[in-house]
């Protein structure tokens, strides 16, 4: 089930699970580093032979096209960033954005062997931790290619399956361009409060149930967290937060869904039977390195069925990102957190948590953090 590693493997690998600027981000990756378009270019033929096999007549989803290739050359064409923050966009391009970075590392000459036997564990927040059972497999860059092609059939259907769980609602989110870049950016289905401890959070929720549903997300600090519900919902709880507390951090989460909540039944229903159409498998026998689950922060080699575990953690329960990142946490021998991004959002969540630590967190989605990882991460592993 493991590799051989050291007594005290000094490496954490992590992904995150949003990205605004994915495209920027995806668009860097492409013209960067050549040995990775391939792979990119065969991923976007696959979203959109997917893509020909859903009929987006009635829903709409796909009304600015999936011209990937198009955006990531000529970037006047790219669509404005409420049409690619919704979900049926966001869920295959991010992952794409994400393994691509993971790919293009391997490309570089990094022993993916040598790595995974120095590396304590992995973890993603969000969707982000199938992109860390795909390392914990460890497969050969060929198969790993393969697998992460599946993998991206999966979260094209996975994007769908979510909008169409908020239809099922009657509701159609839609972010607004003008209020994105706001101090509380554009209503939508989730958003962010700080300062507030679960207890009250909890006491706040129930109290407003009379008003409208919300539910506690993701727990991404302690006091610090992100709820879930219909965008009306979640505009008349900050609201009733304003009458009810006298300060309120708040900031709505770009998201056209309320994962990690209720909502997402629909998505949990019909996900796991597009996963089995299409033949995605994840053996907990042929993971190598343990890998967090979102919820309870458990080893996912010790799943009945990976693939359902990750679903339903992901639409349908509340996560906690300190539960994840439980390795980092004193005592450790971790010295360095990998992160894959997209954006460096994540990486800030978890400098947040272990600091005073001497762990230092490497952005590998920018130069800096990939020089540092090609010249003294590496450099470091037996």
């Amino acid at each position: 089930m493991s590799v051989i590693q050291k007594n005290s493997p000094s490496i954490f690998i992590q992904f995150a699970g949003q990205g605004v600027k994915y495209m920027d981000e995806l668009r860097r990756l492409y013209n960067s580093y050549p040995n990775i378009q391939p792979f990119i270019q065969r991923a976007i033929e696959e979203i959109k032979r997917q893509a020909s096999e859903y009929d987006d007549t009635e829903t709409r989803f796909f009304q600015q096209g999936l011209d990937v290739d198009q955006w990531i050359q000529y970037p006047e064409k790219t669509p404005d960033l409420p049409y690619l923050l919704s979900s049926p966009l966001s869920h295959p391009l991010i992952f794409l954005c994400q393994i691509a970075n993971y790919l293009s590392v391997l490309q570089e000459g990094v022993d993916q062997d040598k790595l995974l036997s120095n590396t304590h564990s992995t973890t993603g927040f969000s969707t982000g931790v199938v992109a860390a059972l795909l390392v914990s497999n460890g497969l050969p860059m060929e198969e790993l290619c393969d697998k992460a092609i599946q993998v991206q059939a999966m979260f094209f259907w996975q994007g769908v399956r979510c909008q169409q769980s908020m239809f099922k609602f009657d509701t159609s989110p839609i972010l607004q361009t003008e209020l994105l870049s706001s101090n509380e950016g554009s209503p939508s289905c989730m958003a962010s409060i700080n300062n507030i401890p679960k207890i009250k959070l909890d006491e706040l929720i129930a109290s407003f149930a009379d008003y409208g549903i919300v539910h506690p997300a993701y727990e991404l600090f302690p006091g610090r967290w992100i709820v879930a519900g219909i965008p009306e919902n979640i505009v008349a709880f900050r609201a009733f937060l304003s009458d009810q507390l006298n300060v309120v951090e708040w900031k709505y989460i770009p998201s056209t869904i309320a994962a990690h909540s209720p909502f997402l039944r629909y998505a949990l229903e019909t996900s796991p039977v597009d996963a089995g159409r299409l033949q995605l498998l994840f053996d907990p026998a042929e993971l190598k390195i343990p890998v967090w689950s979102n919820d309870f922060g458990s080893d996912l080699r010790e799943a009945d069925n990976v693939i359902w575990e990750v679903m339903r953690a992901y639409f349908t329960r509340p996560a906690v990102w300190r539960k994840q990142i439980t390795p980092l946490l004193p005592k450790t021998d971790i010295q360095y957190v990998l992160d894959f991004g997209p954006g460096t959002g994540i990486a800030s969540l978890t400098e947040n948590h272990i600091s005073g630590s001497d762990i230092q967190v490497i952005r590998c989605t920018i130069p800096l953090g990939r020089k540092r990882l090609l010249e003294e991460v590496l450099a470091n592993l037996d």
